[in-house]
C-alpha cells in the first residue's frame, strides 16, 4: 500500500461531498468559456500557454552500437564533441567523437600516445576537452618493478606486496585538434608531492579546459590545480566552507571562463545555498559569486549546473525544470519537464532553440541509443485536448507515466495539481515529527477545501480508509461501471482476489491498483502443517520451542506489534464506524508482543571475528531453529526460493499472519487509483488507469520510472499467470559475463534451485487465495495504538488498560471521520 503522500489523509470529516470536476475540453467558442468553472478556466488557460510557449518530446533517431554519449560539448560552429562507447570500439588509444549538428555523422578522434605510455607496465588516462575540440590527457604511468601481476586471481600471489612495490608517475599531454601531440609535460614534481588520503593524483576531478593551453582540475576538496601547456602549474586554495556539504564542481560558461559551483551555509547548518564563482587562472584566485541560488526549500532541491547556450551563461537542471542563468546573475525557467511530456533528462542545445535528449535502449542483445528532441509546440496544438486532473503532494511518483500518457495520445492530457506548499526557512529548520505532521495536515486541508467546494481532481490516489469513506459518501465512481463497458479491462480479466480485497461492503469498486505484493509469514512445515494459522497456534509454537534462543530478540516489542497490528483488517471497520481493540484476543496480542526485547542488539563491527560469527549465526538462525518465523514479501522472481534456502533443507509452510477467519496472507497494493464521481473526464481518467495497469506488466524495465509499478505481480490475470510461469528459471551471468537463463544458482555456498512447475502452481493458488488487505489503519489510529502500546510496554499501564484506551480514543476518531 502506498505511503508516499496519502497515508495521513484524514481529511474526511463534517463535509458534504458534492464533487464536480475541474476538467473541461478546451474550446475557442465564447459560449463554452462562459460555462466553465473558475478552476476549469485556469486549466484551459494553462493548456493555451503550453500550446504556445512550451516544448514537447519527440523521437528523433537511434544510433546503433552504443548506449551512451556523455559530456557533450557544443562548438560555436554547431558540431559536438563527446565521449561515447561503441560496441565494436576496441581502440586502446584514448579517443573522443566529433558529431555533426544533426547527429548524421559521427567521427572518432584518436589521440596519439606518448612514448612514456609504451614504457609503462600500466596506465590511466583522463581526457578533458572543450567545445572547440581542444583536448588534453592527464596520464598516470604505473611501474610494477620486478613483480608481475597474474592475469586472473591467484590466491597464492602476494597482492599487498605487489601494490606496495608499485610506483606511479604523472604527466599531462596537450593535443592538437587532429589528435596529434602538441606538448608533453612530465609532472615528476607533482609525483613528488605528498599524496594524502584527501588528495589523489591518479585521477582528475571535474576537469575543465577553458582554452587550448589551460586545464583546471582538483585532486582534493581543498585546492584547485591550474596546468598550462608551457609546463607550469599552480594551485588555488579553496576556503573550507566550500567543501562542507559537497565536493565542488567546475563548469565552463559560454564566455569561455571556468567557474566553481559549490554549496555553502545559507542561514545555519540546516540550509544551504549554491554559489557559482569565476576562477581567475592568471591571478590564481576565486572571485566573488556571480550567481547565488538560495535553497528554495522545495521538494526538488537545488539545480546542477552545466555550460549554457545563447544568452545563458549556464543552464541548471533538477527533477522539476531547466533554468537558464544570464551573465548578469538573473535566472529564468526554460522548461518544466512535466509540461514537455517527459521526466528529467540530460539535454544539449540544438538549432532553432531546441534540444537533444538521450535515452539508452534497454535491449540486452543490442546496444543502441535513442535520441529525442524537445521541440516547440505549435500554437493551438492542444485546443481539442481534454484535461484530466490528478492530485499529488510535492514529489509525484507518477510523473514518468503521466508524461508517457500525454506524449502517446492527443485526446486527453493529465494535468497535475500540487497541493504541497514549499517549506519556509522556519519549516526547514524545525524537522521534528510533530512539525512535519502539522505541515502535512495544512497541505491536506487544501485538498479538503477543494473537495468541499466541488473542485475535486478527477483522479485521486488514496489510502484504503479514505477510499471507503469517500465511496460511502458517494464521492467516488464505482469503477465497475466503466469496466463493464470496456472491451479490454473487464472483471474477468483482472485478479479476482484483488477485486474482492478492494471492494466495499456493498460490492462496489472505488479504487484499483496496477500491481501488488503479498505479505505473509513462513515457518517450517514440520511445526505447522497447514496454511492460515490462528493466534493461539502461533503462541503455542513459541511456548513449545523454548530452545529457540532468538525467537524473541530479532524484533523489538514495537516491531512485532506493528507487524501484527497491520495484519488485522478487522480492528477498524471504517464503513460501519466500528473498532475492536478491547477484545480478549487483542489483549493477548499485546501481552505476546511484550515478550520481545526492548531493543534488538546487533553485531559489533569493531570486532571482526565477533561480527563474522554474528552474521553466520544470523544467516543460519531459521535453519538451526533459533528463530521460528520469517516474514516474506511475495513479489516475483527469487523471493520465495531465497526464503526456502534460509530454512535449509526442511520444507516450509506459508501460514500467513495469525487470524481467526483463515485469511492469513495479506495483499499490499502498489498504489490505489480512484475517479471522482462527478468528474466530466471519467473516460480520460479511466484510460490513464488502464495504461498504468498495462505498464505494470512490463517486467523487464529498469528502476528509472519513479514509481516502479512492475515491482510485484500484475493485477491483469493473464499477465500474472505469465509472470508466475516464467519463474521456473531466472537470469544470471555466466563465467564469460553473458546473461543467461538458469534453473539454479549459487548463493553463499549453497545451490539454490528455482521453483518447479508444481511448486509454482501451488504458489499461484496461494496468491489467489489471499483477498484481504495489509495496513488498514490510518495514521491517526496508528499513532494512538503506538502511544498506548508503548506505555504498556514500559510498565505504565496494563494490557487491559492500554486496549481500553485504544478502543475509546479510536472510536472517537472513527466517529468523527465517518
Amino acid at each position: 500500500m502506498n505511503n508516499n503522500f496519502i497515508r495521513s489523509m484524514a481529511f474526511i470529516s463534517a463535509f458534504c461531498f458534492a464533487l464536480c470536476s475541474c476538467s473541461e475540453t478546451k474550446n475557442n467558442t465564447t459560449d463554452s468559456a462562459k460555462t466553465t468553472s473558475a478552476n476549469s478556466e485556469a486549466s484551459a488557460q494553462t493548456l493555451s500557454e503550453l500550446s504556445e510557449n512550451s516544448y514537447k518530446l519527440v523521437k528523433y533517431k537511434s544510433i546503433d552500437g552504443t548506449n551512451f554519449i556523455n559530456n557533450v560539448k557544443r562548438a560555436k560552429s554547431g558540431e559536438y564533441y563527446a565521449f561515447a562507447d561503441f560496441k565494436d570500439d576496441f581502440e586502446e588509444k584514448p579517443h573522443i567523437y566529433k558529431i555533426s549538428p544533426d547527429f548524421s555523422d559521427i567521427q572518432k578522434i584518436v589521440f596519439e600516445l606518448p612514448d612514456e605510455a609504451a614504457k609503462a607496465d600500466d596506465k590511466y588516462s583522463n581526457i578533458v576537452f572543450n567545445s572547440e575540440g581542444d583536448a588534453a590527457i592527464y596520464y598516470t604511468f604505473l611501474d610494477n618493478g620486478d613483480m608481475e601481476e597474474p592475469e586472473g586471481y591467484d590466491p597464492n600471489f602476494d597482492y599487498q606486496a605487489f601494490y606496495e612495490n608499485q610506483t606511479a608517475t604523472h604527466a599531462i599531454c596537450f593535443y592538437n585538434k587532429d589528435g596529434s601531440i602538441k606538448k608533453f609535460i612530465d609532472l615528476s614534481t607533482l609525483s613528488d608531492e605528498e599524496d594524502t588520503g584527501d588528495r589523489n593524483f591518479d585521477h582528475l576531478s571535474s576537469p575543465e579546459m577553458p582554452d587550448g593551453d589551460t586545464v583546471i582540475t582538483c585532486f582534493s576538496p581543498y585546492e584547485l590545480y591550474v596546468f598550462k601547456s608551457d609546463g607550469s602549474y599552480d594551485t588555488i586554495a579553496m576556503p573550507q566552507e566550500y567543501t562542507e556539504y559537497s565536493f565542488p564542481s567546475l563548469i565552463t560558461g559560454t564566455d569561455g571562463k571556468v567557474y566553481l559551483s559549490t554549496a555553502v551555509t545559507e542561514q545555519d547548518y540546516s540550509s544551504t545555498k549554491t554559489e557559482i564563482m569565476e576562477i581567475d587562472a592568471d591571478a590564481l584566485e576565486i572571485k566573488e559569486p556571480s550567481f547565488i541560488e538560495k535553497d528554495n526549500f522545495s521538494h526538488f532541491g537545488s539545480h546542477q549546473y552545466d555550460t549554457g547556450y545563447g544568452d545563458y551563461l549556464f543552464i541548471g537542471y533538477n527533477e522539476d525544470d531547466v533554468i537558464g542563468i544570464k551573465a548578469d546573475g538573473t535566472s529564468e525557467t526554460i522548461l518544466k519537464w512535466i509540461d514537455a511530456d517527459t521526466t528529467a533528462m540530460n539535454i544539449i542545445p540544438a538549432d532553432n532553440d531546441e534540444f537533444y535528449c538521450f535515452s539508452p535502449n534497454n535491449d540486452m542483445e543490442r546496444a543502441s541509443l535513442d535520441i529525442y528532441k524537445l521541440v516547440h509546440r505549435q500554437p493551438g496544438e492542444l485546443d481539442n485536448v481534454q484535461i484530466v486532473t490528478i492530485a499529488y503532494f510535492g514529489d509525484n511518483p507518477m510523473n514518468y507515466y503521466i508524461s508517457k500518457f500525454n506524449r502517446e495520445q492527443d485526446k486527453y492530457r493529465i494535468q497535475c495539481i500540487d497541493y504541497a506548499s514549499e517549506l519556509t526557512a522556519e519549516d526547514y529548520a524545525d524537522k521534528s515529527p510533530e512539525a512535519i505532521a502539522e505541515h502535512s495536515k495544512e497541505e491536506y486541508n487544501k485538498l479538503k477545501l477543494d473537495i468541499a467546494s466541488g473542485k475535486a481532481p478527477d483522479i485521486l490516489m488514496l489510502d484504503e480508509n479514505e477510499t471507503k469513506l469517500l465511496g460511502k459518501k458517494g464521492a467516488l465512481l464505482d469503477l465497475y461501471t466503466l469496466m463493464d463497458k470496456d472491451n479490454e479491462i473487464k472483471r474477468d480479466t483482472l485478479m479476482p482476489n484483488i477485486l474482492k480485497a478492494l471492494e466495499s461492503n456493498d460490492g462496489k469498486l472505488y479504487s484499483l491498483t496496477p500491481s501488488f505484493t503479498v505479505s505473509t509469514i513462513a515457518v517450517k512445515e514440520k511445526f505447522i502443517g497447514h496454511e492460515n494459522w490462528t493466534f493461539q497456534e502461533m503462541t503455542d509454537l513459541f511456548d513449545s520451542k523454548d530452545t529457540a534462543s532468538h525467537r524473541y530478540d530479532r524484533m523489538n516489542k514495537q516491531e512485532i506489534f506493528s507487524m501484527l497490528l497491520n495484519s488485522d483488517s478487522k480492528l477498524v471497520d471504517i464503513e460501519n464506524s466500528e473498532c475492536h481493540f478491547d477484545t480478549p484476543e487483542f489483549i493477548e496480542l499485546l501481552k505476546f508482543c511484550n515478550r520481545f526485547v526492548d531493543e534488538v542488539e546487533f553485531g559489533d563491527k569493531s570486532n571482526e571475528k565477533a561480527f563474522e560469527a554474528y552474521c553466520m549465526d544470523l544467516a543460519r538462525s531459521l535453519m538451526d531453529e533459533q528463530e521460528l518465523i520469517s516474514r516474506i514479501e511475495l513479489c516475483g522472481d527469487r523471493d520465495l526460493i531465497y526464503e526456502k534456502n534460509d530454512f535449509g533443507d526442511d520444507a516450509i509452510q506459508l501460514v500467513g499472519y495469525p487470524t481467526s477467519n483463515g485469511k492469513g496472507g495479506k495483499i499490499r497494493p502498489s498504489y490505489e487509483f480512484s475517479i471522482s464521481a462527478n468528474s466530466s473526464a471519467k473516460e480520460g481518467a479511466w484510460e490513464f488507469i488502464k495504461m498504468l495497469l498495462n505498464e505494470a506488466s512490463d517486467y523487464d524495465v529498469d528502476a528509472g520510472k519513479g514509481a516502479d509499478l512492475s515491482c510485484g505481480y500484475s493485477v491483469i490475470l493473464d499477465n500474472f499467470n505469465k509472470q508466475i510461469d516464467k519463474m521456473t528459471a531466472t537470469k544470471s551471468f555466466d563465467d564469460e559475463g553473458n546473461l543467461t537463463e538458469v534453473t539454479s544458482f549459487e548463493s553463499q555456498g549453497r545451490i539454490i534451485k528455482c521453483l518447479t512447475k508444481e511448486e509454482l502452481a501451488d504458489l499461484k493458488r496461494y496468491i489467489l487465495s489471499c483477498d484481504t488487505l495489509f495496513n488498514t489503519l490510518d495514521d491517526d489510529a496508528y499513532a494512538v495504538c503506538y502511544e498506548e502500546a508503548d506505555e504498556y510496554f514500559k510498565g505504565g499501564k496494563t494490557a487491559e488498560e492500554a486496549a481500553k484506551m485504544m478502543q475509546n480514543r479510536i472510536s472517537i476518531l472513527v466517529s468523527e471521520k465517518s
